[in-house]
């Protein structure tokens, strides 16, 4: 019950009365008026709404039950606007006598194709029009069409009675409607009889020059637009491992006008086809490109220093290009009013100094904290000859800080041990960083130096290992930074290198490889494969002598080359042909 509609009740006289709901608080209603009499309990009552009216019947005859109690009524529906209709011809309004959708939705009839022509810039556009009757109790209607059998087109769902697509090509087509009811029953499809409709000619044009390119990791495509595809929606492309069509699979739609599209994040040397074709806005369809084969970069030498420069511009990068210089005094956080433990052990003698000291900070307020710790131990010599001074120091310093504030929270951890004489220096740094700020950005690097700085020129090899968020895309690094890079086997209580990278060259003693993509190949002894016997099987190349042995055989026989005869012999080893220098043998 709702306040605003009528609740009816049949009073003891047997007099029907209804009253405008006033209020309802639980099970108590409040009605505007007071009925004529008192209502009795379990009375019959009803609700008359404007969405649920009460149904109304003309009653045309009562007739008592033969156990004396009950009476049978006989009666006919009843519409008091159908006075109206008869004398005047007015439309007769149904009542709304239930809210509960039919179980069964009927479908639209009538579906009908139809088209219609204008002319714009000169041009006719033919457009298709389908229409029907609507269904009882239906909210909504979904439609589909298709020209010359193709695939089922969606057209959007809809309460009219039609729909219209414009820039038809011309073919047969048929369609389907099916009505929807407020409780999401479907109808099944009523479908429209198959119509001849005249439009464009043919088909979409395919795009034209569709090709592929290789870029580091990936595959860029690119295509063009024939003229008048200006209702093109958007350019379909599907891929597959071969060129048959065989396990294709759709890459992505990229709406018109854009005409390039890049795979990424492939492996090196990675192979695909692929093929494309342009929908229109209309649904309609171009025929495939043939196949096209593309291949993601296997130039190394444009991977490498592209890697190697984006490498260096993240935190692990920039980490491992940091200079190594002579840190005579550490770098202390600048605050005050903070609670600070000193300890320092000291021994001067003019400029000559040693020392060992200690230092623990500690802060903390309602907006940041923060803790320190700094450890030293260092030795300086300062010697003056024939006018000459001569500065000699040493030392080993040790830092750990964690900061948290409202913006970030960072920890890090530092050792450095140096060596200075004169102006040559010799440092190793140890340095570890964690760091997460407010904007979900974050890193954690350990990196490993150690520099000579001989004649004013840093000399630096350097191991950094990270992980890296920035803005959103994730990254883990390993980097080393050296002249030469070793690897050595501890064979035979000898050490022997193994793998070695110097001045930009990889030296590898022994290596097994699954799969390998070379640009250039030097081979500077023979070239064979693992099952070749001589004169029975696989293929062997020396490529100092020029000598070559090629041997390949079936049930059916096989078939040897050398650098001077091709000999073919049957399945039983019979020599059969022989070309070049005739041996008589195979």
């Amino acid at each position: 019950m709702k306040v605003g509609e009528r609740l009816i009740l049949n009073l003891p006289s047997g007099k029907a009365e209804g009253r405008t709901i006033q209020a309802v608080n639980g099970k108590v209603v409040t009605v505007s008026t007071d009925y004529t009499e008192m209502p009795a309990a379990e009375c019959v009552w009803v609700i008359d709404a404007a969405y649920l009216a009460v149904q109304l019947f003309r009653v045309t005859g009562i007739k008592e039950g033969e156990d004396g109690v009950s009476f049978e009524i006989t009666a006919v529906e009843h519409n008091a606007d159908k006075y109206d209709h008869i004398d005047t011809g007015t439309r007769l309004d149904e009542r709304p006598i239930s809210v509960i959708p039919p179980g069964v939705q009927p479908p639209p009839k009538n579906v009908a194709i139809n088209s219609y022509s204008v002319v714009s810039q000169g041009i006719a556009v033919t457009t298709l029009r389908v229409t029907w009757d609507a269904a009882e109790s239906a909210i909504a209607y979904e439609a589909e069409w298709r020209r010359d059998n193709g695939n089922w087109i969606s057209a959007p769902r809809t309460s009219a009675q039609g729909f219209e697509v414009p820039n038809i090509y011309a073919g047969r087509y048929q369609a389907r409607v099916r009505a929807i009811n407020a409780a999401e029953i479907s109808s099944i499809w009523a479908n429209a009889p198959e119509t001849h409709l005249k439009g464009k000619e043919g088909n979409p044009p395919a795009p034209l020059a569709f090709r592929a390119a290789p870029i580091i990791f990936g595959i860029q495509l690119d295509w063009g637009f024939a003229l008048q595809t200006d209702d093109t929606l958007k350019t379909e492309i599907q891929y597959s491992q071969t060129n048959d069509g065989e396990g294709v699979m759709l890459l992505a739609d990229i709406p018109y006008p854009q005409k390039t599209h890049t795979m990424q994040g492939l492996a090196a040397g990675v192979v695909f086809y692929f093929r494309a074709r342009l929908v229109d806005k209309s649904g309609n369809q171009s025929r495939w490109t043939d196949f096209i084969r593309g291949e993601s970069s296997t130039d190394t030498s444009w991977i490498t220093r592209v890697m190697g420069d984006q490498f260096l511009t993240t935190e692990a990068g920039k980490r491992l290009q940091e200079q190594l210089n002579y840190q005579a005094e550490a770098e202390l956080i600048n605050s005050v009013a903070i609670q600070q433990n000193a300890h320092q052990l000291l021994v001067k003698d003019g400029e000559n100094k040693a020392e060992i000291r200690r230092i623990d900070r500690a802060f903390a307020d309602e907006k940041a904290s923060w803790a320190e710790s700094f450890k030293e131990v260092k030795a300086d010599l300062v010697g003056v000859k024939d006018e000459v001074r001569t500065e000699v120091r040493a030392s080993i310093q040790e830092s750990q800080k964690a900061i948290a504030n409202m913006d970030k929270a960072l920890a890090e951890s530092e050792q450095r041990t140096q060596a200075q004489f004169k102006d040559q220096s010799a440092i190793i740094r140890e340095k570890a960083t964690a760091v997460f700020d407010i904007d979900g950005n974050g890193y954690a690097i350990k990196e490993i130096g150690a520099g000579v700085k001989y004649n004013g020129i840093l000399h630096k090899a350097g191991m950094v290992i990270g992980a890296e968020v920035k803005n959103g895309q994730v990254a883990t690094h390993f980097g080393v930074s050296a002249n030469q890079f070793m690897v050595m086997n501890p064979d035979n209580n000898k050490l022997e290198s193994v793998f070695m990278i110097k001045d930009g060259q990889v030296f590898i003693r022994d290596a097994l490889m699954d799969k390998a993509v070379i640009q250039h190949l030097l081979v500077g002894a023979e070239i064979k494969s693992t099952n070749y016997t001589p004169g029975q099987s696989g293929f062997y190349w020396n490529m100092k002598s020029g000598q070559i042995e090629n041997i390949g055989s079936d049930s059916q026989g096989k078939m040897k080359q050398t650098n001077t005869t091709i000999s073919i012999a049957d399945n039983k080893g019979r020599l059969r042909v022989q070309i070049g220098k005739i041996t008589g043998a195979f």
